[in-house]
């Protein structure tokens, strides 16, 4: 198959046999070590991740919304059981051809007629109810589907991503997804995740927290551990719990227990601290505690040096768009987007114009199409371990080696 994709200011293209790994490795060894190499040695490197990355582990996506999904058919089975809103119950009921996002955001707009102009506190109830309803459903269908014993992509991206240099700075995570994929796999792997929150029996979110580091005690003197990341949930966690006996922000995480079937189930998840896929979410976003969250991603990817690097977003969040858009303005900013969607499929404005900026702003470098958006593919064959080679290899070598020299 042949890719096409746009680095250091114009278009470059690569072919390869899409079922011959060993090809597919000699062919994408410019973008590893000319581009993603150079990236990954940042001093100020961050990620941008959503909800495509959860795919392999059986998320659904959002945006492909199939004619079975269960809140399609409570929008098109609701009828308002106490007040008589015929013309808005049409309206409530045509919602079900919508996405989650726009449905939802529509909802909302019934919610406020029926709360200020006919001040029908039983309708309102039920409007409150539905929406409550179409949040789960949502949550079931897109969310809790994921199961966590898939998540060997997540584990080689997270060896990958911190076998850098130890001497840099831990890598900025920031999700949009609410899952606890990343979690997991890095406990797995015995990975450091600073995610905000203080404590031991009971954890809260101080965002000063970010800034604490560990070190090892040894008779050399103090030693930092780099082994780690640090994770900032943009949009919440399924591990958030509110509790207003936490300040600053009233927020505790709770440890979640998967079922055997190693998946979340929907009554251990406080639903109510989730910024759904709504239109208005940037307007969610400016309230506690998200700005604070929001604010550290201005604040790292306008640092000097940063680097930005983008997989499985979709570019349909207005408020993440305007905060990758004022960091353009800074000229040693740059930006790496792996997309699933080529120029002319993009549903998203913002990206189309990435991909024209991006064949002249050596900044800017967007590699797109099913592979290049596929976070499986990046992580075995694009993302490079410090040396370009699976230490397992190495380790392997050295085994053998030693095996030799015991055996003589």
């Amino acid at each position: 198959m042949k890719i096409e994709y746009t680095s250091n200011g114009s278009l470059q293209e690569i072919e390869f046999d899409e079922n011959n790994p060993k090809e597919i490795i000699e062919k994408t060894a410019t973008i590893r070590q000319s581009l993603l190499s150079k990236y990954l040695a940042s001093d100020n490197l961050n990620f941008l991740i959503s909800n495509g990355c959860s795919i392999c582990a059986d998320s659904r996506a959002i945006n492909e919304s199939g004619e079975d999904a269960d809140y399609k058919t409570i929008l098109n089975e609701f009828s308002f059981l106490i007040g008589d809103y015929p013309e808005l119950q049409e309206k409530i009921n045509s919602f079900s051809s919508e996405r989650p996002e726009v449905a939802l955001d529509k909802l909302f707009e019934i919610k406020a007629i029926i709360e200020k102009i006919y001040e029908d506190g039983d309708s309102l109830a039920e409007i409150l109810g539905l929406i409550e309803k179409v949040k789960e459903a949502f949550l079931k269908e897109y969310v809790l589907t994921i199961d966590y014993s898939k998540n060997d992509t997540h584990k080689l991206f997270l060896k990958k991503i911190t076998s850098r240099d130890s001497k840099l700075d831990k890598p900025n995570f920031f999700t949009l997804n609410y899952d606890l994929l990343l979690e997991k796999s890095a406990e797995q792997l015995g990975l450091y995740v600073n995610n905000g929150f203080w404590g031991f029996y009971e954890r809260f979110f101080m965002p000063s927290t970010y800034q604490i580091d560990i070190h090892l005690q040894n008779s050399e003197g103090g030693k930092r551990i780099r082994n780690g990341i640090r994770l900032f949930k943009l949009h919440g966690s399924l591990s958030w719990n509110s509790d207003n006996s936490k300040p600053p922000y009233g927020i505790a995480e709770k440890q979640i227990i998967l079922g055997d079937d190693n998946k979340i189930e929907y009554d251990s998840v406080a639903s109510d601290l989730i910024i759904y896929p709504i239109q208005s979410k940037k307007k969610h976003s400016l309230d506690l505690p998200y700005s604070e969250i929001f604010r550290q991603l201005v604040e790292k990817i306008n640092n000097r040096n940063s680097v930005l690097i983008v997989i499985g977003y979709s570019f349909l969040d207005e408020h993440v768009n305007d905060i990758i858009t004022n960091s353009l303005a800074n000229p040693d900013f740059n930006l790496l987007v792996f997309s699933y969607e080529k120029p002319d499929e993009a549903k998203s404005d913002f990206l189309k114009e990435l991909y024209k900026s991006s064949q002249s702003d050596k900044r800017i470098s967007v590699l797109h199409g099913s592979k290049f958006g596929d976070f499986e593919f990046i992580t075995k064959y694009l993302m490079p371990y410090s040396d370009d080679k699976d230490p397992k290899d190495t380790f392997y070598k050295t085994f053998l080696e030693l095996q030799k020299l015991t055996a003589k």
